[in-house]
């Protein structure tokens, strides 16, 4: 495996393809008790976000490899795009997804076409990995089931907490005028680590300019 951090080798491309399920999920299930009231408003609004779109960076580390790479994620309702790319475009891979299906199109290669993300994951990396919850936790909050160790800082958004033995931590939030989402997230489990960073979203019903924050 290359170390070149200016492409996009299987690494990333594998943890890029954590999102490839999400729009499976067509109802949105309760997760444990909230904190308090206002987290458990504020918790109700990000669920409720379907439509979004987000440009940044990722960058994937394991015990012996790191790689980087730009992203950029539209999601609608239950289809989505992903595309990823290094300097120059080197590398550029298009993910396109519908409940069932999943085509992948990396450039100079043929589209792979599967219904099972997580399998192409686990042959790619031999890590089994969360496919479902990144939807949650790039949006703030953790996934339907249980989780621990939530941290909060003083105006009710999320900065870290546990779940399916996987720490995700908030660094900056940005704000939308009254929706908040993050900026910079890191998800980590040895002896992987998950940097996404630089994060400038986009939504439907956006009113104003992004400023960023860090959520104290």
């Amino acid at each position: 495996m290359s170390a070149a951090l200016t492409s996009i080798p299987a690494t990333a491309l594998a943890w890029s393809l954590l999102a490839l399920t999400l729009a499976a999920c067509s109802s949105v299930p309760r997760i444990d008790a909230p904190v308090n009231a206002q987290w458990e408003q504020r918790r109700q609004v990000l669920e409720q976000i379907s439509h979004w779109e987000f440009i940044g960076s990722l960058n994937v580390r394991d015990a012996t490899d790191a790689h980087s790479s730009r992203i950029r994620w539209q999601q609608n309702d239950e289809t989505y795009q992903i595309n990823l790319w290094g300097t120059f475009n080197v590398g550029a891979t298009q993910i396109d997804g519908r409940p069932g299906e999943v085509q992948i199109a990396q450039q100079g290669e043929d589209p792979v076409i599967t219904e099972s993300p997580e399998e192409l994951l686990y042959q790619e990396l031999g890590y089994e990995l969360p496919v479902t919850e990144l939807n949650y936790w790039i949006k703030g909050i953790p996934a339907p089931g249980p989780s621990s160790d939530l941290q909060f800082g003083e105006t009710s958004q999320l900065r870290a907490f546990q779940q399916l033995g996987w720490q995700v931590s908030y660094m900056a939030y940005t704000n939308f005028g009254l929706e908040t989402l993050p900026t910079r997230i890191r998800i980590e489990k040895a002896p992987l680590r998950l940097d996404l960073t630089r994060l400038r979203w986009s939504l439907p019903d956006a009113r104003t300019d992004a400023q960023v924050n860090t959520g104290d």
